[in-house]
């Protein structure tokens, strides 16, 4: 231990254990109101008490995740000015996600007292059944979400700390999980707002000292035009000119690209194939991106509660009045920072661009400030854990186990199973994430596609669709998650790649949305009186 010690630099760990000393005193002070208010009503959604800034800084910290911080950046600087296009969408999801759908969903929670959204579709169709399907399906793809910010954490810890993969593992697993496990969603409300801070200051400050490493912007970019493809010549394929400043990018990195370098050392005489050139962002699959960053993360199970949670419309407008810019300066930062690293020697081979921030941060930035700056993405993987664990947990404690199978649970066996399931599903994401994949950001693309493809089309159409049945919605979300799979593991399922490459979450969407109107349209609409509680009097409304 002491040896380990002398061999770390204190100006990187007092920021960095600081902070990490301020997460855990703010989880013991809101451990505290769970003793005072209603345990369910305070652990799952804050007793629905957040003003302007912690609905703002929470909301935009569980967002903007590992894949935020650690795996967007990680693809800016393996593929350069090209991802612009990808991130754009990210602008739209405040106002669309917060401002129209947020105020519905904190609108009906406190006129049902519902305290999850499934809440709200059980009650407005009386049906378990939605509700069962519903919540399996946010607990199948939030714990994807979880195995990619698991391995978030670990790759941070492995750069700071200088330690293996697995031991970042286990040291992150079990201080995010404790925090979390203990203070229950205010504690991760509160944590996120301090994360929320940190992250903008870090993502910031980072973007001069890169810039002037690189020698200026200019002469990045000029750099960054004169680089080698490197998977065209593992292919053994002319380089795309300048393919780092345009689309459609550099050629894909294989998920391989580990075994496939092993071999090249292993027999340098080996034979180079020529293959088809494979382009990372066709025009279909940007728009499709575009897509998914703008519309799918509206519904994400991770930041659904935020609306839950806000005390009223004014505290709502106040928050997107400070996410707007926020998040311009999160995304458009990473994207200067990251391509300006392209210029500098971080000796990243190409299956090890997720540590790319944290080593950047150590090499540019002042060593006072550079404990502050990898903390950043360190929030940002720790505010999205706290809000997943929760999700799950309250998706299986509340939603399966006592709404639909077990509604005489007493409050003493609800609050034992509460942090029981919060701390064992961090136990099993640990377990998924030991097996180290190789990429981190597509982890997160699948959690968001899957996710939109299943839950946006139903969701939506609960909230704002008084024709919406229970038939029709179990459709949408069955036939949006299934059409995703197929596409997504089966070409021959994608009808339209001859014409256009859209990405697979497209044709769930698309799936999801026909089922659910077709289906709901073909069965029995629902009683106007029970309507009357969700859109006023039925008659007062068209369909």
């Amino acid at each position: 231990m002491t040896n380990w010690l002398q061999q770390q630099d204190p100006f990187i760990l007092v920021p960095f254990f600081g902070y990490m000393i301020g997460v855990f005193v703010i989880a013991v002070v809101a451990h505290g109101y769970l003793k005072k208010a209603d345990f369910e009503a305070e652990y799952y959604v804050g007793s629905r008490s957040f003003g302007a800034w912690v609905l703002a800084m929470s909301w935009v910290a569980t967002m903007a995740s590992g894949g935020s911080f650690l795996g967007y950046p990680s693809l800016v600087y393996s593929y350069g000015w090209s991802m612009a296009f990808w991130v754009s969408g990210s602008t739209v999801i405040a106002l669309v996600g917060l401002g129209i759908v947020g105020k519905r969903i904190n609108r009906l929670a406190r006129q049902t007292g519902a305290l999850t959204l499934v809440d709200l579709l059980r009650d407005r169709y009386r049906s378990n059944t939605v509700g069962v399907v519903y919540a399996l399906v946010i607990v199948f793809v939030t714990c994807v979400y979880l195995m990619a910010q698991f391995v978030a954490g670990a790759r941070i810890l492995e750069s700071v700390l200088a330690v293996n993969y697995n031991t970042g593992l286990a040291m992150f697993a079990v201080s995010v999980v404790a925090y979390t496990t203990y203070g229950g969603f205010r504690a991760v409300a509160w944590t996120d707002t301090l994360q929320g801070i940190v992250m903008i200051i870090g993502v910031v400050l980072l973007v001069p000292f890169a810039v002037t490493a690189a020698g200026g912007l200019k002469n990045a970019t000029l750099t960054l035009a004169k680089r080698e493809d490197p998977v065209a010549r593992l292919k053994g394929l002319e380089p795309e000119p300048q393919a780092y400043l345009y689309g459609p990018g550099p050629q894909k990195i294989p998920t391989n690209v580990k075994e496939i370098i092993e071999d090249r050392r292993n027999n340098s005489d080996a034979p180079r194939t020529p293959a088809e050139p494979d382009p990372w962002l066709p025009v279909g699959m940007g728009i499709s991106l575009f897509m998914l960053r703008s519309m799918g993360a509206v519904m994400m199970p991770t930041t659904v509660p935020r609306m839950l949670a806000f005390k009223d419309t004014k505290a709502l407008r106040r928050a997107l009045m400070l996410l707007g810019p926020y998040i311009f300066l999160m995304y458009a930062s990473s994207l200067i920072t990251m391509n300006c690293a392209a210029s500098l020697d971080l000796g990243l081979e190409l299956h090890e661009s997720d540590k790319s921030v944290p080593i950047v941060a150590k090499l540019v930035a002042p060593r006072w400030l550079a404990g502050l700056l990898i903390a950043a993405p360190f929030a940002a993987v720790m505010s999205t854990v706290d809000s997943a664990l929760l999700v799950i947990s309250a998706a299986v404690v509340r939603d399966l186990v006592k709404k639909s199978f077990y509604p005489s649970l007493s409050l003493a066996a609800g609050k034992w199973l509460s942090y029981t399931v919060t701390g064992g599903v961090g136990v099993f994401v640990f377990c998924l994430a030991l097996s180290q994949p190789p990429f981190l950001q597509p982890l997160v693309i699948y959690y968001l596609a899957g996710g939109a493809s299943a839950l946006f089309w139903p969701s939506l159409a609960t909230l704002f669709w008084k024709r919406a049945t229970a038939a029709g919605v179990i459709a949408g979300l069955l036939g949006g998650a299934t059409s995703f799979i197929l596409c997504n593991h089966l070409v021959a399922f994608r009808v339209l790649d001859p014409l256009i490459e859209l990405h697979p979450f497209v044709y769930g969407m698309t799936g999801s949305a026909l089922l659910t109107y077709l289906v709901s349209r073909s069965t029995s609409q629902q009683d106007a009186s029970r309507l009357e509680l969700y859109f006023g009097r039925a008659s007062d409304r068209p369909s």
